[in-house]
């Protein structure tokens, strides 16, 4: 077993009481991270997401699917979804594939999972980027890299360790406060 991303203890006491006000009302959660390429490290965000629920102890799911949206649908990952997480980068091609995805969610009778869409974008934000209709969470590319059985080393954003706004995001949306 691979240890903790996050401190014991660390979780913002600002969500430990969100979650506390919220009771049942929206627990559980369920949340897709869909990946919109495969070398990204969707994964390891998904598993770093419920060590952070769990440490909010906050009843939560999160599942991982992507990039094929058709094999996920057939898989059954989009099913009761509460929120949705896109992971991309900073490349045109990854804001095209998610604008491909929102319009796919829209045109499938999914007009709920477009609506509770977080962006999560791996690497540095250009202040060039129109403001979305969703949630953007830059997750920044820093010296963390874990080397896969591949070879492969991914990078992933040592500071999303200590961050807890991707949480605070899903959260939002789950309560219908997301993109307001």
């Amino acid at each position: 077993m691979r240890a903790h991303k996050t401190k014991p203890g660390a979780a913002p006491e600002e969500l430990k009481q969100q979650v506390a006000e919220l009771g049942s009302r929206i627990l559980p959660i369920s949340v897709l991270v869909f990946t919109l390429d495969t070398h990204l490290p969707f994964c390891e965000i998904a598993e770093h997401l419920a060590e952070q629920f769990g440490e909010l102890e906050c009843q939560a799911t999160v599942a991982t699917a992507g990039p094929q949206r058709v094999q996920s649908v057939m898989e059954g990952k989009f099913t009761g979804v509460n929120v949705l997480v896109a992971v991309g980068d900073t490349s045109a091609e990854s804001e095209d594939r998610l604008m491909e995805l929102v319009e796919w969610l829209l045109a499938n009778g999914r007009k709920e999972l477009a609506a509770n869409l977080i962006y999560a974008v791996l690497g540095h934000e250009h202040q060039k980027h129109p403001a979305p209709a969703f949630s953007r969470v830059v997750l920044p590319r820093s010296y963390y890299a874990r080397t896969q059985q591949s070879g492969l080393k991914l990078p992933w954003a040592a500071s999303a360790r200590e961050s807890w706004e991707l949480a605070h995001a899903v959260l939002d949306y789950a309560v219908g406060l997301g993109a307001e």
